[in-house]
């Protein structure tokens, strides 16, 4: 199974290989339908992956990361640009369950 962080460790020359094998798997896939959309897939990448911070591109804002601080089994907080205000960064908290806790912004 593919990590999150993983992108992060991929050679220039093997990004497109990491590129098929990576749609593949769900937990890392970031096109429409991504795992993060929805309050269940959120629950399970909260139960699957370990505590830590992980990061993958930002479809919506090329050149920029959405970032996933994930503590295992007890909720998340999803950190990306603001889809409203693109000169601010929208934290957003969830509970295990994958449901909204808090939302917050902050200068990106």
């Amino acid at each position: 199974m593919i990590q999150p962080n993983d992108v992060n460790k991929v050679a220039p020359e093997d990004w497109e290989e990491f590129k098929k094998r990576a749609a593949q798997d769900e937990l890392y896939y970031a096109g429409p339908g991504d795992l993060l959309d929805t309050a269940e897939g959120r629950s399970k990448f909260c139960r699957l992956n370990e505590s830590g911070a992980f990061n993958k591109p930002d479809p919506a804002y090329p050149g920029y990361k959405i970032w996933v601080f994930n503590n295992q089994g007890e909720g998340m907080v999803i950190k990306r640009r603001s889809r409203v205000d693109p000169t601010l960064m929208e934290d957003v908290e969830f509970n295990a369950d994958g449901n909204e806790i808090s939302r917050s912004y902050e200068p990106a």
